[in-house]
This record gives C-alpha cells, sequence and structure tokens, in this order.
C-alpha cells in the first residue's frame, strides 16, 4: 500500500510538473530565472524576444539583455528585491538583443527560492512596437502643434488688415458704396471676425498643455462671477434667467484655463436657450471624493443622445442652432482643459428637454 501511495505521489508530481513546463512553454509572456547574476531558465518565448538561441541563454549574465542606460537601475532593483527589501515589482525598461537591436519591455518580478537559493523570477513583454507608436504620435502631435501655431500667427496679419481697411472704407466711402456695396462690406467684416474668431480657438485648443499650467487653490465663484460679468449683455439682451449656486468651492486648478471651461460652456447654454419661452441657465455643483462636479444646465433646445459624444469632437456643430460666430471647437477645449486637470465632461440630454453638462475639478490641495 506505501508503494502504490508512493507511486501514485510520484505520477501525481509527474503530471503536475508537464502541466506546468507545458503552461511555461506556451505562454505568449516571456519567463527567465536569475540566480547569481546570471540566467539559470528561460522559456521559448523569452528566448524570442531577445533573439537567442535558448540553449545559449542559460548561463550568460542577465546584464547582457539589459541596456546601458537601464543597467544600475535592473542591478539596484535586483538586489533590493534579493535582500528582501521592498522594489518595483513592475516596470518599463529597455533591453538589447542578441544583434544588438535596443527593444522596449515591461518587466514583472517576484524573488522566489531556486534549488534552495533566493533567485528572481521574471516575466517579460516585448512592447517595443507599443513605444514606437506612442513616440511617433507624439512626433506627430508636436509637429501639428506647432503648424497651426505657425498657421494661425501668418493668418492673423492679413485677418487684421482686412478688418482695419473695411472698417477704413466703410468710414470714409460708405455714401458712395450704396446699399449693395455697404452690404458686401458687412458681409467681408463679418467673414474676417469669424475667420479671427476661428484662429483664436485653434491657438487655445493646440497651447492647452504645451504651455506649463499654473495651478493652485482658486474660487470657482469667483470665475463664475468673472465670466458671467461679461457675458451680462448676452443675457439680457435674451432675457435668460441666471442662477448661481452661492457656495460653490474653491478648486485646484489652473484659473485661466477654468475661466475658459465655464466661459464656453456658457456661452453654449445661451445658444441652446436661444428660443426658449422663459430661458434660465443654472450653475451648481456636488461633492465627491477627490473631486467636485460641477453642472452647468439650461432648458433649451436639448441635445438628441446620438450627439452626446460627438459634439466634444472638433468642428461639429448641432444644426439647430443659428451660430455664425461659433467654430466647433468650444466644447472640444472644454474636454482637453477637463481632461488635463483630472477630470472628465459629459453631458445629459434629450431633444426638446434642455441640457446639463458636467464636469469634475480636483478640490483644493
Amino acid at each position: 500500500m506505501e508503494i502504490t501511495e508512493r507511486k501514485s505521489a510520484e505520477e501525481a508530481l509527474r503530471e503536475s510538473e508537464k502541466k506546468y513546463s507545458t503552461l511555461v512553454e506556451q505562454s505568449l509572456t516571456g519567463i527567465y530565472i536569475v540566480q547569481g547574476d546570471k540566467i539559470v531558465f528561460a522559456n521559448n518565448r523569452f528566448a524570442e524576444i531577445f533573439r537567442y538561441p535558448r540553449e545559449e541563454l542559460v548561463g550568460i549574465e542577465s546584464w547582457r539583455l539589459v541596456h546601458p542606460e537601464y543597467r544600475d537601475l535592473n542591478k539596484e532593483i535586483m538586489a533590493r528585491r534579493l535582500r528582501g527589501e521592498e522594489a518595483p515589482s513592475e516596470y518599463e525598461a529597455k533591453g538589447l538583443t542578441k544583434d544588438g537591436e535596443t527593444i522596449w519591455i515591461e518587466r514583472r518580478n517576484t524573488r522566489i527560492e531556486h534549488n534552495g537559493r533566493p533567485a528572481v523570477l521574471g516575466n517579460v513583454v516585448d512592447i517595443t512596437k507599443q513605444k514606437r507608436a506612442e513616440e511617433e504620435l507624439r512626433r506627430i502631435n508636436e509637429e501639428l502643434k506647432n503648424f497651426v501655431d505657425v498657421v494661425s500667427h501668418d493668418l492673423k496679419n492679413p485677418i487684421i488688415s482686412i478688418q482695419g481697411f473695411s472698417s477704413l472704407l466703410f468710414k470714409k466711402y460708405q455714401e458712395k458704396l450704396g446699399e449693395k456695396g455697404r452690404m458686401y462690406l458687412e458681409e467681408i467684416k463679418g467673414s474676417a471676425r469669424r475667420m479671427e474668431i476661428l484662429v483664436s480657438d485653434l491657438l487655445a485648443l493646440s497651447r492647452i498643455g504645451k504651455i506649463a499650467s499654473r495651478f493652485r487653490d482658486v474660487s470657482s465663484l469667483e470665475i463664475v462671477s468673472n465670466v458671467t460679468s461679461g457675458l451680462q449683455g448676452r443675457l439680457k439682451e435674451k432675457d435668460i434667467e441666471l442662477v448661481v449656486g452661492n457656495d460653490l468651492p474653491t478648486v485646484y486648478c489652473d484659473e485661466k484655463r477654468i475661466y475658459q471651461v465655464f466661459e464656453n460652456l456658457f456661452v453654449n447654454a445661451i445658444k441652446f436657450t436661444s428660443g426658449a419661452k422663459s430661458p434660465k441657465i443654472e450653475i451648481g455643483y456636488e461633492a465627491g471624493g477627490k473631486f467636485h462636479q460641477f453642472y452647468v444646465r439650461d432648458n433649451g433646445i436639448g441635445i438628441d443622445p446620438k450627439y452626446h459624444r460627438t459634439i466634444f469632437e472638433m468642428f461639429l456643430r448641432l444644426k439647430e442652432i443659428e451660430d455664425e460666430e461659433g467654430t466647433g471647437l468650444g466644447l472640444a477645449i472644454v474636454e482637453r482643459i477637463v481632461n488635463n486637470h483630472g477630470g472628465e465632461v459629459w453631458v445629459e440630454s434629450e431633444k426638446g428637454k434642455g441640457a446639463t453638462f458636467y464636469f469634475n475639478l480636483p478640490k483644493a490641495s
């Protein structure tokens, strides 16, 4: 009976080892063991990542697979882990293949006992394609920002000239222009004005996140008061009732940018309420965890749910709103600024039932 039990245990052990071996060898992750600074085990995927024949890996110094920039860091983390000290369990680093090519890898390591001695069991994922794609995206975005800056700057001078000469022409020759001539001139001035707004919005959009933000504790009530003060003329013209919560909190933010957020949302709400019998705009907030949740609510035309996501895209404008000066960039600017503050922005609305825009801002530090 004892022999039978021992044989059953040995068979179970062999079966377990076989399953373990199959799992390790079939893994899409590179798996290895380092002991005494040398690789003592590596699976097939690990060999593929570093482009070594598998038999060459066993016995070589692990630092040879690490890019020189990361060797000191890798050595320090491994030493701390082997001593049982706290060390990052997961981190990104550069590696070197057998043919000397630099690759990006993501490591996840843990301390184990191997043949009675401390060792490091590691998992490696090749993230080179992802890193290169990120670098390419950063490069394209930087080029795009630079392009927008240059084009916007170059457009400003002719726009100013068009506006200046149009005003001069209207002032000195309006009688000679006749009714049609004056109408054409007003169209020219209006087009120049729209172009000026578009250039300003493009510049604002391209500079968000590019210029270092000055974050500090600011009264959101003070920001809202300044914004609404500048919009009093439009609010009175359209007879819009404005309700502002007097308990709006202090937030940790870039004051200039958050001013843009409130201003763009208020301007949007004014457009949405055009035509309402008793137009009304409300602003308030709810306290959350690390963020305050603000809302700007109107009782205007509302937004069809199918547009709730797309309205934050660049150059998208709802056909229901007659907006000669709009560029379709206002909500895109809002979203980018809020995202840069670690928050989110979204809308809840139904067609014909008004709209409420929500966004999060960090609480005062």
